[in-house]
């Protein structure tokens, strides 16, 4: 990845939680990516800031990602089981799994 075509607008705590938010983006159409996961297994070697999981999209839609990702994390409810079975957080409007809506699976 070159950085000055990618733009850092999130740090995940695990790759679980990037994987889910670069699902989120892609069903806005942002293409984003996900680097560090590699570094999890330093924890309690690094200092915490330096084994987060960044997310990274192109600049021009950084703007549009970062909104996108707050709105997610300020978004109250319950967690919410999909159709498929998968378990998936509030925030999110579309299964991770599947990609049903949220609304479709109540």
């Amino acid at each position: 990845m070159n950085e000055p075509d990618w733009q850092l607008v999130y740090h995940a705590a695990s790759e679980f939680e990037a994987a889910l938010l670069v699902g989120l983006l892609a069903s806005y159409r942002i293409e984003a990516r996900y680097q560090g996961q590699m570094l999890l297994g330093a924890v309690g070697e690094l200092p915490p800031t330096d084994i987060q999981v960044g997310l990274w999209v192109a600049p021009r839609h950084a703007e549009q990602a970062e909104r996108i990702l707050q709105q997610a994390q300020q978004q109250d409810g319950a967690d919410w089981q999909c159709q498929c079975g998968e378990d998936n957080a509030a925030g999110f409007e579309l299964c991770w799994a599947c990609g049903r809506d949220k609304d479709e699976s109540k």
